[in-house]
Formats: C-alpha cells, sequence, structure tokens
C-alpha cells in the first residue's frame, strides 16, 4: 500500500518558545557534585498537616471529579482568604481552582485574547508568559523592568506601548526573576490605566507570602473588581509545587468563562490536591512564616556574599531569586551557565529566558540548604573572578 508524507505538525505548537531553565535542567541532571540554583521551588517538604489532609480525603472518598471550577468548600475558603488580604469582599463565585498557577494564568489569559490581540509583559518576566501568549495567537510587547527603577515597570512606557490592539498588561509581583515588589502606588496606577483604557490588568502573585522588605499588595486590593485578574495557588507558600493546585480571582463577568476552559483542558484540579489545599488553608500561616524565614536568611546570605562584590543589580525584596550581573564575562547568558556548571558544578538560569534584554544577566534561586547555598555563591563569586 502506498504512503504519503504525514502531515506537519501544529505551526503553532512547534514555534512554541522553549526555556531555557529547562534546558539547564537537562544538562545539570545526573551530573555529580551539582549545586541546584535553577530550580524555583521550596526544597522543604509539604508540613505534614497537608500531607494528613490528602490521605484522609482519599480514605474518605475524594477521589473523584470536581466541578470545574473547583470544590466549592475550597473556593470559600480561597475567596475568605482574598478578601481578607485584600479588603475587600470577593465572593466565591469569582474564584476557578486551576491545576497550578500557571493554569490560572493560561485561563486568565485565554480567556480575553484572540489571535492578533497584544498583550503587554515585562523584560525580564517569566517565560511562561510568552509561551502561553504564542498559544493564544496573541503578540506579546515586552516593556522594560531595569535596575535602576529597581525592576518595576515605567507607567510612561506602559502608556506608550497600549494601543487598540493590547488587550491585557501581565504584571508579577513579588517578581520572578528579580525578586521585586510592587508598592501600592504604582499598582493603583497600574489598575487606573487599565480602568481608563479598557483593558484587563492579569496579577501573578504566586509569591505573595515570601516578602522581606515593604508588603505585598494585591492588584485585587482597588475597586477595578472587573479589570483585574489575580493568580496565585500553594505551591510556593506551602512548599507544594507538585500539588499542582492554583487559583484565580476572576472579574466577575469573566468568571464563567474561565471555568469553562477547565474542561477541555484539565477537567478539574485534582480532587485530592483540592482537599490538600484545604487542610493547608485551615492549617494557619505559622509554616508560611518559616518558609519566608528561612528564604529571608538565604537571601542576605546571598547579598553577603555577591552584594560586596557588586554583582547584584538589585537586592531582591522578595520571592526567592536574585539577579546576578554576569556582563563582566563579555559572554551571553546561556554561555556563562553552560561554562558555570562544566567547570564550577553550579546549576543557574540564563537571563536571556526572561527576555531578550536580560541577557547581561544569570538568575540564581536560594532555594537549598544554607550551606550548600553558600558553596554555591562562593563557586559562583570565584568563577566571576
Amino acid at each position: 500500500m502506498s504512503q504519503t508524507v504525514p502531515r506537519p505538525a501544529s505551526r503553532r505548537a512547534s514555534g512554541l518558545p522553549r526555556s531555557a531553565i529547562r534546558e539547564i535542567m537537562s544538562l545539570a541532571a545526573g551530573k555529580p557534585g551539582v549545586i541546584h540554583l535553577e530550580v524555583g521551588e521550596p526544597d522543604a517538604p509539604t508540613p505534614a498537616h497537608i500531607i494528613e489532609g490528602a490521605f484522609r480525603a482519599a480514605r474518605e472518598g475524594w477521589t473523584r471529579y470536581s466541578s470545574n471550577a473547583g470544590l466549592p468548600s475550597l473556593r470559600e475558603k480561597v475567596a475568605a482568604r482574598v478578601s481578607r488580604r485584600s479588603g475587600r469582599a470577593v465572593p466565591a463565585e469569582r474564584i476557578v481552582v486551576t491545576t497550578g498557577a500557571v493554569g490560572g494564568l493560561y485561563s486568565a489569559l485565554m480567556s480575553v485574547l484572540d489571535p492578533g490581540d497584544e498583550v503587554l509583559i515585562p523584560d525580564p518576566g517569566w517565560p511562561n508568559y510568552e509561551a502561553i501568549a504564542h498559544l493564544a495567537g496573541a503578540r506579546a510587547v515586552r516593556f522594560a523592568l531595569s535596575p535602576q527603577r529597581k525592576f518595576l515597570p515605567d507607567m510612561e512606557e506602559i502608556r506608550r506601548l497600549t494601543s487598540e490592539r493590547t488587550k491585557a498588561i501581565l504584571i508579577n509581583t513579588p517578581g520572578n526573576p528579580t525578586g521585586a515588589v510592587f508598592p501600592r502606588e504604582l499598582l493603583r496606577s497600574l489598575v487606573e490605566h487599565c480602568r481608563g483604557t479598557g483593558i484587563y490588568l492579569v496579577s501573578d502573585e504566586v509569591y505573595e507570602d515570601i516578602v522581606f522588605e515593604g508588603e505585598h499588595v494585591s492588584a485585587g486590593a482597588f475597586d477595578a473588581a472587573d479589570r483585574v485578574f489575580v493568580v496565585s495557588g500553594a505551591s510556593k507558600s506551602f512548599a507544594m509545587t507538585g500539588w499542582r493546585l492554583g487559583w484565580l480571582v476572576c472579574p466577575p463577568q469573566l468568571a464563567g468563562v474561565a471555568t469553562g476552559l477547565q474542561e477541555p483542558v484539565t477537567s478539574c484540579a485534582s480532587t485530592i490536591a483540592q482537599k490538600a489545599a484545604e487542610a493547608a488553608l485551615d492549617g494557619g500561616d505559622a509554616c508560611v512564616r518559616e518558609l519566608a524565614a528561612a528564604f529571608r536568611r538565604r537571601r542576605d546570605m546571598v547579598v553577603e556574599v555577591l552584594g560586596k562584590q557588586g554583582l547584584l543589580p538589585m537586592v531582591p525584596a522578595g520571592a526567592f531569586y536574585a539577579m546576578v550581573d554576569v556582563s563582566r564575562t563579555g559572554q551571553d547568558s546561556l554561555g556563562v551557565c553552560k561554562r558555570l556548571l562544566q567547570s564550577h558544578a553550579v546549576a543557574a538560569v540564563p537571563g536571556i529566558t526572561f527576555g531578550p534584554a536580560s541577557d547581561r544577566y544569570i538568575r540564581i534561586a536560594f532555594t537549598v540548604a544554607d550551606d550548600e547555598l553558600r558553596t554555591g555563591l562562593s563557586r559562583l563569586a570565584d568563577f566571576l573572578k
């Protein structure tokens, strides 16, 4: 029987930008003695009361589908948490439980983007922002986060980049990879800009509990519920990255749209993970504070080792990352990371993966034990000498 050549793969899927984070992880995998400063997840285990909550849920039969938007009981608990922290009443009807915070980002952007639309994203910014826009057929337009502005956006540039095709602005506070924490007045200006132009603000706040300087202010704290999506989840605050449990606070008129998007992608988040998240939210913030304190201690170690050499463009105010200036090497950031891994057994992430303006930096995550972190920082400092 004659055969024809298979038709090609999807151009949109084939053209998906690849994250250099995964490239470095692949190169480092199996290499002995590597200190892993590339992985953006807490090194602490999930607290015992959360794990027990999951076991209890499984024994009680919580092993079936939930509704697309998530278990009503979890949505109520998330709504109470969001209301308490934002100072504004948020009903459970606005909450959509997602498969990780990235599922919330995907649902938020897919709720408003059409092919040909534009979305403003930060440079530097997490590479999945651009990837989601690409899958939506939209164009990602980058706005600069410069060290001279403490890696905060310039409202004049935001206004200049906003066009008739702009549908949304995506921000991240506390920021990955910069560690920047947005002040209240900047967030107010962003919300007011969205209200004045008819566009949406998508605020990635998954690091909301890890703040060292200042305070975390949610984009949901302002009177603009119909313009703002807030994305968060259990991954970072409760050391639950592998549980894949996030949530999305939606504008009221788009909650149904975001809910409907769950069906063809995941149907619903894992029901057992949802019950584990309930145990997390019911268990108080002691474990969260303990985790944040560990990251503060490690942040201070990063400043102690690298700051005195002028390698930090900014002292991180939140999250658990630091940008390190490697421009003195004269090489691009991917080349630096490959050499660093090969010669000093330290895995870090090239800045270019976060945006074209960030090639002079590499990102390190202070998510390993203190003694291991100090060794890795010393190796990095020695490499950069």
